[in-house]
């Protein structure tokens, strides 16, 4: 990874493109990369991650899609068009392999990451592993999961596996509806290749502050220009 900022990913989990930008623009060159969740592409669409596209930001798509495999492959060559980064699914391995050959058709780079288990729901690895071991065969690139169990995958898959967590709290932050929730270091230290931090930066009182202070402690982990 060229550039660690792009480490952290914020999420703009805001009602319109115009509270997102805001953010956007008050974060500056603090953040490099954004996810876009269902509540703020449903309401703004295309437009707005061309908007972000325009201020030169890597975009994490956030849609979980799922249905079947044929519509699937649609949905992921449309998303392929827009020039994001990561998409995420929350499937099987017949939609994801069905993905995948879409995206070879298409050339595009897009990253496909496949949901183990929700961070707001209660887990144990059997469950994560089962997920992964399908999404990783079936072709995805990588996976959501917490950072409680990104340490085990990694020692499992290697390197090649994209790993992002949610569910990130800085020490001492609230833990708002996140159960499996595990603190920047810990993430890093475990071997995420990004981690999705939402409240504790968009809803502080001085967000870019908060930002640049998850970043400092992502840089403060050793070897964390490493992590794939």
């Amino acid at each position: 990874m060229a550039d660690i900022r792009e480490k952290l990913i914020v999420a703009l989990d805001v009602p319109d493109a115009a509270e997102a930008l805001r953010l956007v623009d008050e974060l500056g060159d603090a953040v490099v990369f954004y996810k876009v969740g269902m509540q703020l592409y449903f309401a703004e669409g295309n437009p707005f991650v061309r908007a972000l596209k325009e201020r030169q930001k890597k975009i994490f798509l956030d849609l979980k899609i799922n249905d079947i495999p044929e519509t699937v492959a649609n949905a992921v060559t449309s998303v392929a068009r827009l020039d994001v980064d990561y998409l995420t699914l929350f499937t099987g391995a017949a939609q994801i392999k069905a993905a995948r050959e879409a995206l070879g058709k298409a050339d595009s780079s897009l990253k496909l990451l496949n949901v183990t288990v929700l961070t707001s729901e209660i887990s144990d690895f059997t469950s994560v592993k089962v997920r992964a071991e399908l999404s990783l065969e079936a072709g995805a690139h990588g996976l959501i999961c917490s950072g409680r169990e990104t340490a085990e995958l990694r020692q499992i898959y290697g390197a090649s596996p994209l790993l992002v967590n949610p569910g990130i709290r800085p020490l001492g932050g609230s833990d708002d509806d996140q159960i499996r929730i595990v603190t920047p270091t810990m993430a890093i230290q475990a071997g995420a290749t990004n981690i999705v931090v939402g409240r504790p930066i968009t809803r502080a009182g001085d967000p870019r502050a908060a930002a640049e202070a998850i970043q400092a402690e992502i840089a403060a982990v050793p070897g964390s220009a490493n992590v794939p």
